[in-house]
């Protein structure tokens, strides 16, 4: 089965790229400086010649791919789009373990389902399984929430893991931080890269069904801060940090664990900065994915169908002082992912703490 591009000219793509990263990317000009300036413009115009000669996905792909990489963050990338990847299956499958490194480690024995649940642990403790913090698992952690509220208002511990969860949305662990804090939770806010490119996709973005009136309210107002300041950094929240207070402190659960390991990232690291300020809360696992610096991704109409193009457009105001990406977030204890029963081993830390 050949897998030539119809319309897919990989130089045009190529610059695409290129110029589409430089205008809009929220990192770009925290990670091309004048120190490395050279070298970055030699290894773009090798590639770009790599990208004259490319004539299929495959070949593209790779090229456009080895660019974004450079910069080290996750959240920047040239991915194959779903509908590639389901025609083509064993060639997604390839292509992912070339910039994998070789094939993926196996899961461990023991690793958890993709579904968000809660479980019993006994009389006193309840298991929260939250696998994923998209858009759309914001309801369903709700509604969790909800249907289960007598469990969780009389249990004395909870194991909240999050293995596996990339992040999402922050909206999505709304509803479980009133239950685990203890005082006021402080954090850096998000400052966006005004450009046009940027404005224009957050416009196009407030057709979407999949946002709350909430959400479309800020992005409302983002747009007009950058649409003030083209070619800026605008911070949306109007504050150099932020502080969370809830009117009470609820009696259980007493001591909360969290699980992680190295793929818990995104908005699943940021709920881990909010949750352990928490004098409830302690972190076991391994480091954390390390993707929270740049975020707020969009996805850009790159030529090619067959390939999307995610660009970062906020960056963290915690930086440059603390950084997380390519470090990740360390757990108060730390726990081999090959251990038989993880959660029964948070389980017993929590209650011996």
């Amino acid at each position: 089965m050949s897998l030539k591009a119809q319309n897919c000219n990989c130089l045009t793509n190529f610059d695409f790229m290129v110029n589409s990263v430089k205008l809009n990317y929220a990192g770009y000009a925290d990670k091309v400086k004048e120190h490395n300036y050279n070298e970055f413009s030699l290894f773009t115009s090798k590639l770009r010649k790599k990208a004259a000669k490319a004539t299929d996905i495959k070949s593209c792909y790779i090229v456009l791919r080895t660019w974004t990489e450079w910069f080290k963050d996750h959240h920047l990338r040239v991915q194959l789009d779903w509908r590639f990847r389901e025609k083509y299956p064993d060639a997604a499958k390839q292509l992912s373990q070339y910039f994998a490194g070789g094939k993926p480690a196996p899961l461990p024995a023991n690793y958890p389902g993709d579904t968000s649940s809660l479980k019993l642990l006994g009389p006193d403790a309840v298991l929260l399984r939250l696998p994923s913090f998209e858009w759309s698992e914001k309801t369903v952690i709700d509604s969790l929430i909800k249907a289960n509220i007598k469990q969780l208002e009389s249990a004395e511990y909870w194991v909240i893991d999050i293995r596996g969860n990339v992040g999402g949305t922050d909206y999505a662990f709304n509803s479980i931080l009133p239950y685990i804090y203890t005082n006021p939770i402080m954090g850096k806010p998000d400052e966006y890269l005004s450009s046009r490119g940027n404005i224009d996709i957050l416009k196009e973005g407030l057709q979407s069904d999949e946002l709350n009136s909430e959400a479309k309210s800020f992005i409302r107002k983002l747009i007009v801060l950058m649409e003030e300041k083209p070619g800026g950094f605008v911070n949306p929240s109007g504050v150099e940090s932020v502080e969370m207070k809830f009117d009470k402190t609820c009696v259980y659960p007493k001591k909360v664990g969290i699980l992680i390991d190295r793929k818990s990232a995104s908005s699943a690291e940021t709920f881990l900065l909010m949750a352990r300020q928490s004098t409830k809360v302690s972190v076991y696992g391994e480091n954390s994915a390390g993707m929270l610096d740049y975020g707020n991704t969009q996805f850009f109409d790159i030529p090619c169908k067959d390939l999307n193009l995610v660009i970062p457009i906020s960056r963290s105001m915690r930086l440059p002082e603390h950084p997380i990406d390519n470090i990740g977030i360390s757990p108060d204890k730390k726990i081999d992912r090959n251990d038989p029963d993880p959660v029964a081993s948070v389980l017993k830390a929590i209650r011996q703490k």
